[in-house]
């Protein structure tokens, strides 16, 4: 086995011929170390403290935390000086390696004495969370870890950038003894079989590996409640900092070309929402409402315009977590942005972040029309500066991004789809106002990557959790365990009608949860004529019946081929009549200008049919005089009727407009499933909610939706404990080591 030096260790490949003499600096391991480390400072620097706070974790020690995160950065890639990785990075990138590299920084911290006694000491109990965060930076070592069946490696201890990561190391923690120097490289075999018992600097993988989960098996049962916290914390920080780090290193190519510090500063500790721009953002949409453009010289908001009592409630609640529980049209968005506003103003926070997360990709787009660009928000509120982009990433993609580096197409791919999040995520840094999905903030949960690559821009923010009822159990989970989590962010969450046992749970894990229920005068007003038609007949009457008075028709289908054919049927009977078919499958810039027009259309005089699927459901601001709908679930169902009759209000109250709920069609073939995208189960509870509603005989209010919905609670209580242990972002499936 050759152990002769290599010229440089790398941290990543680079394309030679465009570097033939010698690597570019954001290759070399010495200087991505560097700035690793320096990345992990400054995020301390500048949001450590709220950070922490946000977690409860307010009697951390700052500086002590400061030099843990600074060692954190160091150790994350002290394995990568190995002969598997410094190959995979310039010959061989389908090798199998013997193990990972951030296995290899554990082994060699934790049982290498030497090191060991050098470090530990300066970093007292800092020490282990500091190392754990270190070996989950890639989201892989858990107690399944296994060596794989390769050929032995050397860890070149012996090497002067080896050395000289030790001395910087060393400096940053002020070490009172100098750091070993190692003479003779580390060899690492798979077993005892293998090793080379004359060499005493030879190793068994397995035996090694197997002592470092008992030694981690034990010290587990050790670990307070608040050190998970600060773990997931330093966990989470410190992958942030490789992504930065590895992206802006890329972009500046030499190391005096760029600067960790300056950027995470200029992204994170300079760029915010102040009340001036929630204020342009409210005024605009105000005189949107109003249908009017607004005159160059006119006030903020339109004359005659106020605020409803319960936005104004809303946006006063003091309480970390408040849940606004009021149907369709009450304006919650609204409310929700005077909430952010009020925040920014009670914190002070200059660099204050708003996310706004809605369930699905497509009424997320919708909203962010309506309120952010539609509103005339600046586009510098709305859209990242960031200078990252895909090419200077792609040439230093990580190697290690999949697990199954043989299947060259599935690591090819999986590194892609790493770097898209990695820019994804970076965008959001220096991004004041989100629109995003729930999952791109709740993800973190679950270490998901674009979450924790986000991070520190999610962790900066107040957070609005819209349409909450829709989330399904591992999300709501989610939910439950991020507010567990971050017990002092500020979060808004947003419902038309919540179950009861949803409710319990929010209140067990948030005792402090402020509830404040809709206008009852929006919330008991009479709106739907509910009907169970017993053929496509009767529906066509419908239709012709509204259509002859001038009306407008929304249908909404559950799948987009279905709404394809009901949009056919309805151009062939109503010639004469205009017809608009509306989805997710258009492509997005031929959406934006559709979604302007269906809305005008709606908003005319003339009579109307548009034909939907779910994107109805939560993203187009209309008012139908007659709703058919496809059976759903009951949120869906629910969210569907707030676009009937939605201009009906206390002051100025219309007839209620009928609702027809459609039974599904029959199976078109043996494979079929008419209830997808819904469960059976779904489908069974609506029936029921129907039954219950029907029951009722009398035209309905969205007060009325919501308590048959409540009344279909399950018996059993949620799982918050199985929420918790779910959340492996701290609890790691049960370990604080991070799987």
């Amino acid at each position: 086995m050759s152990t002769a030096l290599p010229k440089y260790l790398l941290a990543k490949s680079y394309p030679q011929t465009k570097f033939p003499q010698q690597p570019p600096d954001y290759a070399l391991l010495l200087q991505h170390n560097r700035d690793v480390a320096q990345a992990c400072t400054a995020l301390v620097e500048v949001i450590g403290r709220l950070v922490l706070e946000r977690a409860g974790l307010t009697e951390t020690d700052i500086e002590a935390f400061k030099k843990a995160m600074a060692a954190v950065g160091w150790f994350e890639d002290l394995g990568k000086a190995n002969s598997h990785f410094q190959a995979m990075v310039t010959k061989a990138p389908q090798l199998i390696q013997l193990l990972r590299h951030e296995t290899l920084s554990g082994l060699l911290l934790w049982q290498n004495k030497a090191l060991r006694e050098c470090l530990e000491p300066a970093l007292g109990e800092w020490f282990i969370p500091a190392l754990w965060a270190a070996m989950g930076h890639h989201r892989k070592f858990d107690c399944d870890t296994q060596a794989s069946e390769a050929p032995a490696l050397t860890v070149w201890l012996n090497h002067p950038d080896f050395r000289q990561m030790l001395v910087e190391l060393g400096e940053r923690l002020e070490l009172k003894t100098a750091p070993p120097a190692f003479s003779e490289p580390l060899i690492v075999a798979p077993d005892n079989r293998n090793r080379d018992n004359r060499n005493p600097n030879a190793v068994s993988a397995r035996r090694a590996l197997q002592d470092l989960k008992e030694d981690f098996d034990d010290l587990r049962e050790q670990l307070a409640p608040e050190w998970s916290k600060r773990l997931a914390v330093m966990k989470a920080l410190g992958i942030a900092a490789d992504v930065a780090a590895s992206a802006i290193a890329a972009r500046g190519q030499s190391a005096a070309s760029y600067s960790l510090d300056t950027f995470v500063r200029e992204t994170l500790g300079h760029v915010g929402l102040d009340a001036a721009d929630f204020d342009r953002l409210i005024g605009e949409w105000a005189w949107k409402a109003t249908g009017q453009p607004r005159p160059s010289d006119a006030p903020q908001l339109p004359p005659g315009f106020a605020f409803r009592p319960f936005q104004c409630e809303v946006a006063a609640s003091e309480r970390f977590v408040t849940l606004a529980c009021a149907g369709c049209g009450s304006g919650k968005s609204l409310a929700a942005y005077l909430w952010a506003q009020a925040w920014q103003r009670r914190t002070g926070q200059t660099n204050f972040r708003l996310f706004f997360c809605l369930p699905t990709t497509g009424t997320t787009t919708e909203h962010f029309k309506d309120y952010a660009l539609e509103a005339g928000l600046s586009a510098a509120l709305t859209h990242s500066r960031s200078t990252v982009d895909l090419k200077a990433l792609a040439e230093t993609a990580d190697q290690e991004s999949d697990v199954d580096a043989s299947n060259a197409e599935r690591a090819a791919q999986r590194a892609l789809d790493d770097l898209r999040d990695k820019i994804e995520a970076l965008s959001l840094w220096d991004t004041p106002l989100v629109v995003t999905t729930a999952d791109t903030v709740l993800g973190l949960m679950a270490n998901a990557r674009r979450p924790l690559y986000a991070f520190p821009a999610i962790a900066l923010s107040a957070i609005v959790f819209d349409e909450i009822h829709a989330f399904d159990d591992r999300l709501f989970g989610h939910l439950l365990a991020f507010l567990q989590f971050f017990p002092k962010q500020p979060v808004l969450l947003m419902t038309a009608s919540l179950p009861q046992h949803r409710l319990a749970a929010l209140q067990k894990v948030r005792p402090d949860l402020r509830v404040i229920a809709g206008p009852p005068a929006y919330e008991q007003l009479p709106r739907y004529k509910l009907r169970y038609p017993s053929s496509p007949e009767e529906v066509w009457q419908a239709v012709a019946d509204c259509i002859a008075q001038g009306g407008k028709v929304l249908w909404v289908r559950n799948r987009v081929e279905w709404a394809n054919e009901t949009y056919a049927a309805c151009r062939e009977r109503f010639p004469k009549v205009e017809v608009n078919v509306y989805h997710s499958r258009f492509r997005y810039r031929d959406r934006s200008k559709l979604h302007h027009y269906v809305i005008g259309k709606f908003k005319g005089r003339d009579a109307q049919i548009l034909v939907t699927t779910q994107v109805a459901e939560m993203s187009l601001d209309l008012s139908a005089d007659l709703l058919i709908t496809d059976i759903a679930s009951v949120p869906a169902l629910i969210q569907r009727m707030g676009r009937a009759n939605r201009r009906s209000t206390p002051e100025c109250p219309q007839p209620p407009k009928p609702v027809l709920v459609c039974p599904l069609p029959p199976k078109a073939d043996e494979r079929d499933n008419p209830a997808l995208p819904y469960d059976a189960e779904d489908i069974t509870a609506a029936e029921l909610w129907i039954e219950r509603l029907l029951s009722l005989e009398k035209p309905l209010s969205q007060r009325d939706l919501a308590d048959a919905f409540g009344s279909l609670s399950p018996g059993k209580d949620f799982d918050v404990e199985q929420a918790w242990k779910a959340a492996c972002f701290v609890s790691g499936g049960g370990k604080p080591v991070p799987a």
